[in-house]
């Protein structure tokens, strides 16, 4: 690679770190180019974006950047993907792609907020999606005040019941 080209990869590396706020490493091995090709279109589904560079270049590129935590992993075969709205929604893509091709696929680390070690990827991997967590919250802070309504309803709702079969009882009578 000349190194005009190795600049642009570096500045292009660098640029698609610093505008994500989100970003993995995985290694990979013997995964077939249809595989990485399905894992490219649900990373791209989920907003994200994979990138396969050298680790020379990649390394190069994390230097002055919040990736920099991660230049110790790599080492071997990997590819990064970036993400800017949707961390939880990569991370289940490829948890799910490790778990489906274990031998090829390796999830190493990744950067979302904080560091996250392989372990904190799957528990990113199995939170619930943002729009879940929020109508659960809606549903707790709604739930009280629909059960006060009901129980305040309640005796009325027993009242009439128990007039109307009054009511019923001195018609039939």
């Amino acid at each position: 690679m000349k190194k005009e080209k190795k600049n642009e990869e570096i500045t292009s590396i660098k640029n698609a770190v610093v505008n994500s706020k989100g970003i993995f490493i995985s290694h990979y091995v013997g995964l077939s180019v249809e595989k990485f090709n399905a894992l490219r279109n649900e990373i791209n589904v989920n907003d994200g974006t994979v990138k396969v560079s050298k680790n020379t270049l990649m390394n190069i590129a994390f230097k002055d950047t919040y990736a920099v935590a991660l230049k110790d992993y790599l080492k071997g075969p990997n590819f990064l993907i970036l993400t800017n709205n949707n961390a939880q929604g990569c991370a289940k893509v490829l948890s799910k792609f490790a778990k489906e091709n274990p031998d090829s696929i390796k999830i190493r680390a990744g950067f979302y907020e904080s560091f996250l070690d392989q372990n904190k990827i799957q528990v990113l991997a199995t939170l619930p999606s943002k729009e879940a967590l929020i109508g659960k919250l809606m549903f707790a802070i709604k739930s009280p005040q629909v059960r006060l309504v009901f129980a305040l309803k309640y005796p009325q709702i027993k009242l009439l019941q128990a007039l109307s079969a009054l009511k019923l009882k001195k018609s039939q009578a």
